[in-house]
């Protein structure tokens, strides 16, 4: 069950995540880097409480959609993901590989749709190699991703968790 408090923290970090994607289109594309930091908040809500994580994801998406239909599709495909997916395998999971498999899985399949499906190439150019190599080679680099980031995003929670004491 969703209560009032998750609602609003839900709604806040929808709002965060959303101005972090919507960075590049505000201000430049030379910012676009900081993207990257849209995944924090939606892991942090999905990481409290999964159900209100998967409401923000879409709150957040559904706003970069409305202001920038490609931020958007790389929200949902990219930050988003990467945010919801560590968040509610570390709600649920406690195996620190079982978490990165799975967030890489689903990394490697909106990266696949992204590239495959709708022609966006996820690296700026087409990935060498046949079908299969191209998908092994993106899914070693969203297991390299998830680690990294899921050690990010974790300092980020005990750092709020402890100093915050309301989450």
């Amino acid at each position: 069950m969703i209560n009032t408090k998750n609602i609003i923290i839900g709604s806040l970090f929808a709002a965060i995540a959303a101005l972090f994607q919507l960075i590049p289109v505000f201000f430049s594309e030379v910012l676009v880097f900081l993207t990257i930091f849209s995944a924090v908040p939606i892991y942090i809500v999905s990481r409290i409480n999964p159900k209100t994580g998967i409401l923000s994801y879409l709150v957040a998406s559904i706003i970069v959609m409305i202001l920038s239909v490609h931020e958007g599709l790389f929200f949902l495909c990219t930050n988003g993901i990467v945010g919801i997916s560590l968040g509610i395998c570390s709600y649920y999971i406690r195996k620190e590989s079982a978490i990165w498999i799975l967030s890489s899985i689903a990394l490697t399949i909106t990266l696949s749709i992204m590239n495959y499906g709708i022609g966006i190439p996820v690296f700026g150019m087409k990935i060498p190699g046949g079908i299969i190599i191209q998908i092994l080679i993106l899914f070693l680099v969203s297991v390299t991703y998830n680690i990294f980031y899921y050690y990010f995003l974790n300092f980020i929670y005990r750092y709020l968790k402890k100093n915050l004491r309301s989450i």
